[in-house]
């Protein structure tokens, strides 16, 4: 415990790495000078391997293009030694909280994701002419099918994604295809 917080030391930049998991929760406080390796190298290995986690960089050897480099990375505060105890307290409780709403957002795009999972391919071309806003008439068209078997497919489609109207349909897909673009992009950005 430290500072009202349960809190857990480590002797490297290694063996954090080491014990580290994507599923627990929390916020890194690392010091940028340490042995073997140094907190801006360590905060970037983790986000290339897809370890997020608030990260507030301390340092009692700071120069402005230390700070722009952790801030950079995402860090949620770059602190000077010494600095003031209440100022820590309160950037963690910020990093925590930045924490627990990263975590929830992830927990609404998955279950989002899992109900787009439910879709067939049928299904999620049907979805593509919707979202194109195109009518029932047309769909039955392209479709080759009934404009009673579009209205079919759209009920099923709504019941799948557990959506009651078409503008609830329109919201949870956009709002899926973006976030997985943003994943997509985050990714590919890793991997160079």
């Amino acid at each position: 415990m430290a500072m009202g917080f349960p809190a857990q030391g480590f002797a490297s930049a290694g063996t954090f790495h080491t014990y580290y998991r994507r599923q627990l929760p929390g916020c890194l406080v690392l010091d940028v000078r340490m042995p073997t390796q140094g907190g801006l190298e360590l905060y970037g290995q983790l986000i290339r391997e897809g370890k997020r986690l608030p990260v507030i960089f301390i340092t009692a050897h700071a120069d402005v293009s230390t700070a722009v480099a952790a801030m950079k990375t995402g860090a949620v505060e770059f602190l000077e030694k010494p600095f003031d105890r209440d100022t820590l307290l309160e950037r963690i409780q910020r990093a925590l909280d930045l924490d627990s709403k990263w975590r929830r957002h992830e927990a609404e795009f998955n279950a989002i994701d899992l109900r787009i999972a439910r879709l067939n391919d049928r299904d999620r071309d049907t979805l593509q002419l919707i979202l194109a806003g195109m009518s029932n008439k047309s769909m039955a068209s392209r479709l080759f099918i009934s404009e009673r078997a579009v209205e079919m497919r759209r009920a099923a489609i709504m019941r799948k994604l557990e959506v009651r109207s078409l503008a609830e349909l329109l919201e949870l897909t956009i709002t899926h295809r973006v976030v997985a673009e943003i994943a997509s992009m985050i990714t590919a950005s890793r991997l160079h």
